[in-house]
């Protein structure tokens, strides 16, 4: 089942601000079945969950059609292997001097009982989340580190709220030190420690979904 909120600012005009993809088991490929139908230009939400045999959500590329996008989530993707893969495309075009940020507006990003996920992206950027508020991940328990390559650190200087449980390889913790509130579960290879409960942020950060 897919759903999507839009507004319709003239006639020949569609805005996507809201896509939900629930419950596609046999979907393999976002954006092949969509790139070509409509413009994601102002999607602001985008959720995903149930989807079966998708492995990968974005090719980096297609990032560039997503500058507002501000809230990810991602549920039951039992296949799921990276939320960012480099494409063909991308290399070609892409700047290595000036590496331009894949969410540049994202303030959410959710992923929940995605156990086969390894990566978030295949990439090295420090700079993919620059304004990255709130992050959960829960249930991933073969993630390893936020980047394939491994040879830079992510970067989030607006994070404020961080949820880890049940991430048993997961080890990659400097930047998330200064964070204030920390839910840390079962994370093996982490030495943070929790500073906070679920009650109490869902009382002050409205976006934690669940």
């Amino acid at each position: 089942m897919s759903q999507w909120a839009s507004d319709e600012g003239s006639k020949s005009e569609f805005k996507v601000r809201r896509l939900d993809l629930i419950n596609l088991p046999e979907m393999t490929n976002i954006w092949e079945a969509t790139k070509n139908t409509f413009t994601l230009q102002h999607l602001k939400s985008l959720q995903i969950m149930e989807c079966e045999k998708l492995e990968v959500i974005f090719p980096k590329s297609v990032l560039r059609c997503l500058p507002e996008l501000n809230k990810l989530e991602v549920r039951e993707c039992k296949e799921l292997r990276q939320i960012i893969k480099e494409d063909l495309e991308d290399k070609k075009l892409s700047n290595p001097l000036s590496p331009q940020p894949c969410f540049p507006k994202l303030t959410t990003l959710i992923v929940e009982q995605c156990h086969k996920l390894k990566y978030l992206t295949s990439v090295s950027a420090p700079n993919d989340f620059p304004n990255l508020e709130l992050l959960v991940i829960s249930g991933s328990t073969e993630l390893l580190q936020f980047n394939e390559t491994g040879k830079s650190e992510v970067e989030f200087l607006e994070l404020k709220v961080l949820i880890f449980i049940d991430l048993s390889k997961f080890f990659q913790e400097t930047q998330f030190l200064n964070v204030k509130h920390r839910i840390v579960r079962n994370c093996p290879k982490l030495s943070l420690t929790t500073t906070t409960t679920l009650e109490e942020i869902q009382q002050n950060f409205d976006d934690l979904g669940k």
